[in-house]
């Protein structure tokens, strides 16, 4: 070094700085991130690319066999709509700062649209749906879209944990200054030490590598900030034979 040039001190503050508990839990989010995407795609992705080349080989020898493999891949392709339609979900709930009332729907409209998009799914299951909404709350009116996900999540993940031919209740009314709505399923009852954990981001009570049912574990995360976007709460009570997500929300925001 020249005698008249500096030496460049090099800060390490940063690199030195030992990982904080936030850094640590951002860590594991990313990766529990990024093994649930691929191994929640990855599957239905591979049966899609297999039964279709299948289908190729049997539609003339075979036309039964490759209807059945076309089924398979309208399964797997609705799987793969299921996990982006939560991550698009989980998106808007992280940028939105606020609800926007552009596009009010009515409780029971917001409900007949869910219902036309989860009837697959409840009728593959025979799931016998039972709803009761007041009458003095099917026509109040709020974020039509943030009704749609409070409905499509709390109603898809009855129907995933019940049993086949079993039911689920729908029940809306008018709690003094509150609306009311129960998802009432029958499945098995979560345990109460896991009550609010299956609140938190892609969290599910079985691992992500061995359990045995499909997504990432942010229905009920995204339903319950939904709930309170819109000023209120969802709430779970658990039954010795189910289990009860309660959506509460304010009347006075209701159009």
């Amino acid at each position: 070094m020249a005698p008249d040039q500096n030496p460049i001190i090099l800060d390490q503050t940063e690199s030195a700085r030992p990982i904080s508990e936030s850094d640590q839990e951002f860590q594991e989010l990313k990766n529990t991130f990024i093994a649930l995407v691929s191994h929640e795609l990855r599957t239905p992705l591979n049966l899609l690319a297999g039964y279709l080349d299948l289908t190729l080989e049997e539609i003339d020898q075979d036309p039964k066999r490759a209807k059945e493999y076309l089924s398979m891949v309208g399964e797997n392709t609705r799987k793969m709509m299921t996990i982006v339609q939560e991550l698009t979900d989980f998106a808007r709930m992280q940028y939105d700062n606020k609800i926007s009332y552009l596009a009010p729907v009515s409780i029971a409209g917001a409900f007949i649209q869910t219902y036309d998009l989860l009837k697959p799914n409840l009728q593959k299951k025979n799931i016998h749906l039972i709803v009761d909404f007041q009458e003095r709350i099917r026509e109040l009116k709020f974020d039509g879209e943030s009704l749609i996900i409070l409905f499509r999540n709390l109603l898809s993940n009855a129907a995933k944990f019940s049993d086949t031919d079993g039911k689920v209740s729908v029940i809306g009314k008018q709690i003094e200054g509150l609306v009311s709505i129960t998802i009432n399923d029958w499945a098995k009852p979560i345990p109460e030490n896991k009550s609010e954990d299956i609140f938190e981001d892609f969290r599910q009570l079985e691992n992500h590598l061995t359990r045995r049912y499909e997504g990432m574990g942010l229905g009920l995360a995204v339903a319950r900030r939904t709930a309170r976007f819109l000023g209120g709460d969802l709430k779970l009570l658990v039954r010795n034979d189910g289990n009860t997500f309660e959506i509460l929300l304010p009347l006075e925001k209701g159009i």
